[in-house]
């Protein structure tokens, strides 16, 4: 019984002084290893490693697009040629993903700009940030001409979705990293009560120990793959197709294209800005052309449609409509990524509940409560 309250003593005494200590020193590590990391990887790569295994793609950041557009529109409006402007560019970021050099590649041999891009896009899957910055780019042409303005736009749009997946990345480290140590703690302690106690180790391998050990480990994981598939759909950074229409039309706007144009360039962008380009194409009215947009998303993509219509109607300048209208679903996404953000503590909540913290209980103190209960023998009765 001695050994009993003394190894629960242990048990708790553990949890109370080093719980605290391993998240303060898990904490300072993170922080120190993301401000004075030797590793010179891009942001949107030690981002991706808090994300899950499915959800880590090899992108380049989407900081350093931003930048290369400022670059290309300081070089355009020294007046130098879209070729030598984008080949500096290209060659002071050395961006990451291979289409980067292929589009490299195409404008040293002095292929048309636009060709080029649309190369280098065509190689990529149409989500994906890459492809992307490369759509904004070729929106950022007209004639073969790089706009400044349309770059700086191009740029204000990537510098804002890369703060919202650094929100996101952020969101995702906090939430594994608790989940990570909340999983390790019990392994932690159960290694210390077999280092320390010689009557715990002789009964390790009885059945009445070992069948709790094995109830604990299979809640241990079943729980940290709960709460993994939790944080991945919570803070899954899924396309805002109006949102990203809406960005390009302003873009392709500052180029001084019509609004017709400008929503026949939106083939590049997603399916249903390539439904919209088609119908256009097709020499279809421009207010027919855009009914896919009210049918997918009924209010954000019917307030868009019935804006261009009434700009093309009454022949009104648009592009300060459609930049409010960028801004307002900007705002509306960083609401939905807040409330991701906030929400998610509480649904994690359910699995630490019902399998992280039965785990705790299974490995680290029913094994020493039964290994002492075990090694208790009724005292003989004699004659």
């Amino acid at each position: 019984m001695v050994d009993l309250l003394a190894g629960i003593f242990m048990t708790l005494t553990l949890v109370w002084f080093t719980a605290p200590r391993f998240f303060r020193l898990f904490d300072v590590f993170e922080t120190q290893r993301r401000l004075h990391g030797a590793d010179p990887l891009s942001e949107d790569t030690k981002q991706s490693d808090a994300l899950p295994r499915h959800q880590r793609k090899d992108v380049s950041t989407v900081r350093d697009f931003a930048a290369l557009c400022e670059t290309l529109a300081r070089a355009t409006r020294t007046g130098a040629a879209p070729h030598d402007a984008l080949l500096s560019s290209l060659q002071w970021h050395q961006l990451r993903h291979p289409c980067w050099s292929v589009l490299f590649d195409d404008v040293a041999a002095l292929h048309s700009c636009d060709s080029a891009l649309a190369t280098a896009r065509d190689s990529l899957e149409p989500h994906s940030n890459d492809a992307q910055c490369l759509s904004l780019l070729e929106s950022a042409m007209v004639h073969g001409n790089f706009v400044p303005s349309a770059l700086d736009h191009a740029s204000s749009v990537l510098r804002d979705r890369a703060a919202c997946s650094a929100e996101l990345a952020v969101a995702a480290s906090q939430a594994q990293l608790s989940a990570r140590l909340l999983s390790a703690l019990p392994f932690v302690l159960l290694g210390g009560a077999i280092f320390v106690s010689s009557q715990f180790r002789s009964s390790l391998w009885s059945p009445i120990v070992l069948c709790p050990l094995f109830l604990g480990f299979i809640l241990n994981r079943v729980g940290w793959r709960w709460i993994s598939s939790l944080i991945s759909r919570a803070v899954h950074d899924e396309p805002d197709d109006i949102g990203q229409l809406t960005e390009h039309l302003c873009v392709s706007l500052r180029t001084g294209l019509s609004m017709t144009h400008a929503c026949e360039r939106w083939r590049t962008v997603s399916p249903m800005g390539n439904a919209v380009a088609d119908l256009i194409s097709a020499g279809a009215p421009l207010e027919e052309a855009l009914l896919p947009l009210a049918t997918t998303h009924p209010i954000s993509g019917k307030n868009l449609g019935h804006t261009i219509v009434e700009a093309e109607r009454d022949g009104l300048p648009i592009l300060d409509t459609v930049m409010r209208l960028a801004t307002d679903h900007r705002m509306e996404r960083r609401r939905q990524i807040d409330t991701h953000i906030h929400q998610l503590p509480t649904r994690l909540s359910i699995p630490l509940v019902l399998c992280v913290l039965p785990s705790f209980l299974l490995l680290s103190v029913a094994p020493l409560v039964l290994a002492s209960l075990s090694q208790l023998s009724l005292p003989s009765v004699t004659q």
